[in-house]
């Protein structure tokens, strides 16, 4: 656990009850091939652990957070460098090679990592409020498309975040099967 941590942890668990967050385009992908979910995230961070805090010269703090939702260990790193909305940017299960079990990794070191966040946390571009056309994930083979998700665009690096509530419904809807119909796509094969 880290000892001196530069935040109020207890400010960042009640936004997140509240669903006053947001989620980068990277743990859309997790949520997508059900590595974790929502409620697995939001649990991590309401009763994890923070066991790492990285900072960056650009990119501001960001804090690794452990927890063990109905046993299962998941790791969410955040930054709170948006007053009031803390951005969640990966959520994955803890696993070999990078890792040797939930607290320590394999190898040492690793990477860094109002109401709408101001910059990009990844390359501290310019941010806008869009409508997204297409979500497309593949997974076991599939291809899985969500429609018209309101989100935040950097303008800079092409990343995309959605708010704490449209994960939410995000997720409710994957894990009731609500899909609204197929598609054909057309499918091109480099020569």
């Amino acid at each position: 656990m880290i000892s001196s941590l530069s935040f109020n942890i207890e400010s960042i668990r009640a936004h997140v009850r509240q669903a006053r967050y947001h989620i980068s385009e990277h743990v859309v992908r997790s949520l997508m091939a059900r590595d974790v979910s929502i409620p697995e995230i939001e649990m991590t961070v309401t009763d994890g652990v923070v066991i790492e805090k990285h900072s960056h010269s650009i990119r501001g703090m960001s804090y690794l957070i452990l927890g063990y939702p109905e046993g299962k260990p998941v790791h969410v790193i955040f930054t709170d460098n948006e007053p009031n909305w803390p951005v969640m940017l990966f959520a994955y299960c803890p696993a070999f090679p990078v890792w040797k079990d939930a607290r320590n990794r394999q190898i040492q070191g690793g990477s860094s990592m109002n109401k709408t966040m101001r910059e990009c946390y990844f390359c501290a571009g310019e941010l806008k409020n869009i409508l997204i056309g297409n979500f497309d994930y593949r997974l076991e083979g599939k291809l899985y498309v969500i429609k018209q998700v309101p989100a935040i665009l950097c303008l800079q690096c092409g990343e995309k975040y959605v708010s704490g509530e449209t994960a939410r419904n995000i997720d409710m809807q994957i894990s009731a099967g609500s899909y609204s119909g197929t598609e054909v796509v057309q499918v091109l094969e480099y020569q």
